[in-house]
């Protein structure tokens, strides 16, 4: 979790209590968030895609190759979730390179219309990050 608000993290703890399929292993303060380890790795993928449902942000999922099975000779992967909470939901107006934007959808990209001139356009997260004036 980075940049996320204290909603966020509650979420995070309340469902994994509720749901009682993984548990948080341990956690860790880091800059701009906190690491969570869990228990199980395909619910960990799943709740990545609970959190973008409930909260504007960005996912990034990657993968590690950890070790291979004496068994069965299978490849073992380490996975991390990245969950990057936005500075904003669908609906409001931004101010990016000097012009006033709204906010219309927000999926893999951030579709937005400009304010003045009506126009629509679709930026990536990186790009509203950059030229964001918050």
């Amino acid at each position: 979790l980075r940049d996320t608000s204290p909603e966020v993290q509650a979420y995070v703890h309340n469902v994994v209590q509720a749901d009682n399929k993984a548990t948080v292993t341990q956690e860790k303060k880091v800059t701009g968030g906190y690491d969570l380890y869990f228990s199980s790795m395909h619910y960990l993928q799943a709740l990545g895609k609970r959190l973008r449902q409930k909260f504007p942000g960005e996912i990034k999922v990657s993968r590690k190759l950890h070790t291979q099975s004496r068994e069965t000779s299978k490849v073992l992967y380490r996975v991390t979730v990245l969950f990057r909470q936005l500075p904003f939901h669908i609906g409001d107006i931004i101010d990016v390179a000097g012009e006033k934007i709204q906010i219309l959808y927000i999926g893999n990209r951030v579709r937005t219309r400009n304010v003045r001139t009506g126009a629509k356009k679709e930026y990536t997260f990186d790009a509203l990050r950059r030229w964001i004036h918050e």
